[in-house]
């Protein structure tokens, strides 16, 4: 699925090795408070790296493997990479 830098998506969704930012997480999942203590929260910047289910997914600078339907909860956007420095989809 080709991705538009403006669209948000669920990470579940994610190709691998494509960066994107955490746009929001779906506070009524009773995953979500979980994945907050492991880091998810908005504008941070994620990547699926591998795996069905497990899947490994990088957040900021660690590494975390999740169960799919966890990623389901979190909604991303691409980020664009521009110069050597990240800048957020849209600006």
């Amino acid at each position: 699925m080709p991705l538009d830098r403006q669209t948000t998506f669920s990470l579940e969704h994610s190709p691998r090795r494509v960066s994107n930012r955490v746009v929001s997480l779906d506070d009524s999942s009773e995953w979500a408070k979980h994945l907050r203590r492991v880091g998810f929260h908005e504008g941070v910047e994620v990547e699926v790296l591998s795996g069905r289910d497990p899947v490994l997914v990088r957040c900021q600078n660690s590494c975390v493997a999740l169960r799919r339907c966890m990623l389901g909860c979190v909604q991303v956007c691409v980020l664009q990479k521009a110069q050597g420095r990240t800048s957020f989809a849209g600006q």
